[in-house]
């Protein structure tokens, strides 16, 4: 009897224990971080923009090496003039380069903590204690993407389609 009644009360509490178990998986949620930046509004918006700005910058790039050389047809005995001029013009394309690349920072710093912001208070809403990334769970999680890119887009309009 005593056997009957251990066994019993063994098997209750490994049930108990997998069930614990099971409560805190749940606890784990998932996001498609790589979804998030494809389908978030602003970030499509930056992107954009940046490609716009790369364009900028490759034509004045084309524009200078276009006026370095006219500049070495014009001066062909003048060679300190036409080197003085390109080290100018690189300079305003280095300066530029840098302006760009300190708002692109600072873009995808602010898009990145919208964002991680997002994860959090979806996180927080649905109790999940722990979020990883999608395309690390080879199974289980609650799949938050959609709900954080809800909460995102809320309020946001849609990058012109290209």
């Amino acid at each position: 009897m005593k056997r009957l009644l251990t066994l019993v009360l063994s098997v209750v509490l490994i049930a108990l224990g997998g069930f614990r178990a099971a409560h805190a998986a749940d606890t784990i949620g998932t996001v498609d971080y790589d979804k998030l930046v494809r389908s978030y509004n602003k970030a499509q918006t930056f992107s954009d923009d940046m490609k716009s700005k790369e364009a900028d910058l490759e034509k004045m790039r084309a524009d200078y090496v276009k006026q370095i050389r006219e500049a070495k047809t014009k001066q062909p005995n003048n060679p300190v003039a036409v080197e003085q001029m390109q080290k100018s013009l690189e300079d305003k394309l280095n300066a530029k380069v840098d302006e760009y690349r300190n708002q692109q920072d600072a873009q995808a710093k602010a898009l990145e903590n919208e964002m991680n912001s997002a994860i959090e208070n979806v996180a927080r809403n649905k109790s999940l204690s722990v979020i990883l990334a999608k395309q690390t769970v080879f199974v289980g999680g609650t799949d938050i993407t959609n709900d954080v890119l809800s909460r995102l887009n809320a309020g946001t309009t849609a990058a012109p389609a290209k």
